[in-house]
């Protein structure tokens, strides 16, 4: 069937990047052309997705010999095979104005890595629809589909560190179709040693020192986020594994090994949870407890009131009585007050209420909606610092400003904000707050009043960093990742 394949050509070293004319034949196009008809697709119970990458579809192998075929040739290409019990093709079709944005294939499955991508081209564009991979060296690759064609390219070095320069896109179609099948080779990361053509350089040799990964559990994370941490790593020689949590395997995804380092920037449920599948003994987290990465303990002012720390006179809203209410505001030092629903983040669900009747019917909808919010004194033209911590040291700082007509406040872009410190007692009451909070990374907001008196906020874990290091120059991921790797080899003995 693949008689007509031309050998196999090295297009570039970096990243690993291989391309071969002829690799499926006509019979074998016709035949998953066919299949992948969305009414085919649809009577075999299969799902389909379409969005601005177009039609999209996960193809079992298991039960189709031309796939199976493809897969297996694919296979004896790379020289090891995907260790996933029931391997699939990914289809996509993509009509005229389809693209897909520039990404880099690294997942986990059941412990193993996407070593390697291979793609097929089942159709030839008329114009658009280039692979293109712009951080290519010597020069930027754009590979236009080409019907029959197989290109393969390696998404880890051969050290097995995420290989950032496999970053790759599908430009816009702007004439014809476009249609390709994806075979993601997952594997231990062993094999991303492997060569593919005799003249392909030797892998490095071993150190001997295991090599420390970090994996990331991702899920709607500012892009800013996880690319200081994946630099970071870069510059340290650590690796940089992400998980996107929106896709996590519940069932064969195993726990990670010891010596493993487990970070989630993700705050959504479905990131909680797939941190606590990949936990096991031995994995360095940013958690004080060995399980505490199994608890679920969020912000609140009674675990800091019963520390010592200075917090903001609180109650909890939980009635709806206009005379307890009225109680309430008299005691908190009268109004404003402050009501904030915990849970959400970038001061959304943080409300200031200047009147009695704006509390009532803001208390009646919370209590109706199955909320109960927390009251909290206001503090007058305090500064809002937020500090954070990484271990037991302040990594980084910076002054927040409020927009007119707001009381909620952001970080600027000005550097000034970023240059000068709180106070030696803001300072440490963060990194106590984060220690009450047992973790070991933390943003801690901290209101400072004009009399100098500091109210503790709150301890954010997970925390926004990335402005930190971008405008004011404080390198929070770098301190993060060095922490990590301490405490990766302290657990490793």
């Amino acid at each position: 069937m693949d008689s007509g394949a031309l050998p196999l050509r090295r297009l570039s070293t970096s990243p690993r990047i291989y391309l071969q004319e002829g690799f499926a034949s006509e019979d074998e196009i016709r035949h998953v052309l066919a299949r992948a008809e969305r009414d085919a697709l649809v009577a075999a119970g299969l799902d389909v997705t379409e969005d601005a990458t177009g039609m999209a579809c996960e193809i079992p192998v298991e039960g189709d010999p031309v796939l199976a075929a493809l897969a297996a040739r694919i296979e004896a290409i790379l020289t090891f095979a995907c260790a996933l019990p029931g391997p699939s093709f990914r289809f996509r079709r993509y009509a005229r104005g389809d693209a897909h944005p520039p990404h880099v294939d690294t997942y986990t499955i059941a412990g193993a890595q996407l070593v390697a991508t291979a793609l097929v081209y089942l159709t030839d564009a008329e114009e658009g629809g280039e692979t293109y991979f712009p951080h290519a060296s010597p020069e930027p690759i754009a590979l236009a589909p080409r019907r029959g064609q197989l290109a393969i390219w390696f998404n880890h070095a051969p050290d097995g560190r995420v290989d950032r320069s496999s970053e790759h896109e599908s430009k816009e179609l702007t004439a014809g179709e476009k249609a390709t099948i994806t075979y993601f080779v997952y594997a231990p990361l062993e094999a991303a040693k492997a060569r593919l053509l005799p003249d392909d350089p030797e892998p490095p040799q071993a150190s001997g020192v295991p090599a420390r990964t970090l994996f990331c559990v991702n899920d709607h994370v500012p892009e800013e986020t996880t690319r200081l941490l994946r630099e970071a790593c870069e510059a340290r020689g650590v690796g940089y594994v992400e998980i996107d949590a929106s896709t996590f395997d519940f069932i064969d995804t195993e726990p990670l090994p010891p010596g493993a380092m487990l970070f989630r920037p993700a705050i959504s449920v479905a990131g909680i949870r797939a941190e606590q599948v990949l936990w096991a003994p031995g994995v360095a987290t940013f958690y004080r407890e060995p399980d505490g990465i199994l608890r679920n303990i969020g912000p609140t002012p009674l675990i800091y009131e019963r520390a010592g720390l200075p917090v903001p006179r609180w109650i909890w809203g939980n009635t709806t009585s206009r005379d307890t209410l009225r109680r309430y505001v008299e005691w908190l030092g009268g109004l404003p007050i402050i009501m904030k629903f915990l849970g959400s983040s970038r001061g959304i669900g943080v409300l200031r209420i200047d009147t009695l009747p704006g509390l009532f019917s803001t208390m009646d909808h919370a209590l109706s909606s199955g909320y109960s919010p927390l009251l909290m004194s206001y503090v007058p033209d305090a500064t809002h610092w937020r500090v954070i911590v990484v271990g037991d040291r302040v990594a980084g700082f910076y002054r927040n400003r409020t927009e007119e007509d707001d009381f909620r406040t952001y970080a600027s872009e000005d550097p000034d904000d970023y240059r000068t410190p709180p106070s030696p007692e803001i300072l440490a009451t963060a990194i106590r707050a984060v220690e009450v909070q047992e973790v070991e990374l933390g943003g801690v907001d901290i209101l400072e009043h004009p009399s100098g008196r500091h109210y503790l906020l709150e301890v954010n874990f997970p925390c926004y960093f990335a402005s930190a290091r971008l405008v004011g120059g404080h390198d929070v991921a770098g301190a993060m990742i060095d922490w990590l790797v301490k405490k990766a080899e302290r657990l490793a003995g």
